[in-house]
């Protein structure tokens, strides 16, 4: 049955218009003025910015979580998302059906990865001699590389020395990866894949200095993507001062960094510095990071739960305090994710011929984060920050999808598919 959006504000990576939009069969039909609703199942959208179905370009999770995980994305008006599998996990142990689309990324060792338009280059291989050779191999294939900027062996020698020194509360965690480190591995990385003629891409960047590598990268005609993470424009190390009880809840990769870095991180997002912000979602509990943590913060596991906050975070400490415009918004949160995963003729704007993933966001609606009303996991870092605008309703290829919260089970949710490789 075709579907009318009426009385909302379209925001798109090129501009902001009053109009109506039609679709059906899971495509968009039809954007303009008082679009023609005989027979359809019409939509009041006034007072609503109606936006592109959200893409994150990197989550972790088991596959076991794909369903919740997938689920919580939906909640806050994600319709796609990049999966990072774990190490050997084949397309047998992953749902066929799913709450959202997701493309999983594809190790760049994998045999047949070649497939894949965007591969993951574990931050390891940085310190073998093999790396350029697998960057060429990528490259011919016409993919790119994602990669955490990070030198795992000198972290690991810094975590040593810490131990050694008695300095495992969490409030040591930061200098375990300083900020040159992270320089030095977007520097070597960039370094690497220009010897390759591979397309990279960095993230989540910290810092003003990996920044400074991608922006010399490019003046160089370097072709490189790059993005950061809500963490690092919301919080910062003071973080890691709270105790083990709180502290914890920060433990990540790379971990957060002075507030001074945030502004650098903001400006560079709105310049077009960074390309995106994904979430970086991990799917790790508070309860494992305590377990594991509460006596050597460097036995905690790195990451934390995001998938569901990422753009209503962003919306309203970016596009209403004024750091974001709305049109460069929806680009990092929904078009240049797209791009990356190949995925950009059909996600992450409204045009004819799309699919049909529509964002209704209600501006108005204010709600105070909590893990309780959450479906991210255990725990949230941003809890008791208040956030301005959340989604209404969604949709994935013109399934509309619940995100109230009347409904509870995820395995009623089941609309998304893989894409690019995935499970068929």
């Amino acid at each position: 049955m075709r579907t009318v959006l009426q009385g909302g504000t379209v925001v798109r990576p090129d501009g902001v218009f009053a109009a109506d939009i039609s679709f059906e069969n899971g495509r968009i039909l039809e954007i303009g003025e008082r679009l023609p609703a005989d027979g359809a199942d019409v939509v009041d959208a006034s007072g609503c910015y109606v936006l592109p179905g959200a893409v994150d370009v990197l989550v972790h999770c088991l596959p076991e979580h794909l369903e919740a995980t997938g689920y919580a994305a939906a909640q806050g008006g994600t319709t796609c998302h990049g999966w990072a599998a774990p190490a050997g996990c084949t397309g047998r142990d992953v749902p066929a059906q799913l709450p959202v689309d997701m493309v999983r990324l594809a190790p760049l060792e994998e045999e047949g990865s070649t497939a894949f338009p965007l591969r993951l280059l574990d931050a390891l291989r940085l310190e073998t001699s093999g790396t350029a050779a697998a960057l060429r191999e990528a490259a011919r294939s016409g993919a790119s590389v994602l990669l955490r900027p990070e030198l795992p062996g000198l972290s690991r020698f810094l975590e040593e020395e810490l131990r050694a020194a008695g300095r495992t509360a969490v409030s040591n965690w930061a200098a375990a990866a300083p900020e040159y480190v992270e320089e030095e591995a977007a520097r070597l990385a960039l370094s690497l894949a220009r010897a390759a003629d591979c397309r990279l891409a960095l993230l989540p960047l910290s810092s003003g200095g990996s920044l400074e590598a991608v922006r010399l990268a490019r003046q160089r005609r370097q072709p490189v993507w790059a993005a950061t993470s809500p963490q690092y424009l919301l919080l910062d190390e003071t973080a890691y001062e709270e105790g083990a009880a709180e502290g914890l809840k920060y433990a990540m990769r790379p971990p957060l960094r002075a507030a001074e870095q945030a502004a650098r991180l903001w400006d560079a997002l709105a310049a077009g510095l960074l390309d995106a912000v994904t979430s970086d979602h991990h799917d790790t509990t508070f309860a494992a990071k305590w377990e594991a943590g509460a006596a050597d913060a460097f036995a905690c596991p790195a990451g934390i739960p995001g998938v569901e906050t990422r753009l209503p975070l962003l919306f309203s400490e970016g596009v209403l305090k004024g750091r974001l415009t709305l049109p460069r918004f929806v680009q990092c949160l929904c078009g240049n994710p797209a791009q990356l995963l190949g995925l950009g003729q059909r996600k992450g704007d409204l045009r004819p011929g799309f699919d049909a993933d529509i964002c209704l966001l209600d501006p108005s609606e204010e709600r105070l984060l909590t893990a309780r009303r959450l479906h991210q996991g255990d725990y949230t870092p941003f809890e008791g920050l208040s956030v301005r605008g959340w989604p209404r309703t969604v949709w994935l290829r013109g399934n509309r999808l619940p995100v109230d919260g009347r409904e509870a089970d995820p395995a009623r949710t089941r609309h998304g598919m893989w894409l690019s490789g995935g499970a068929d």
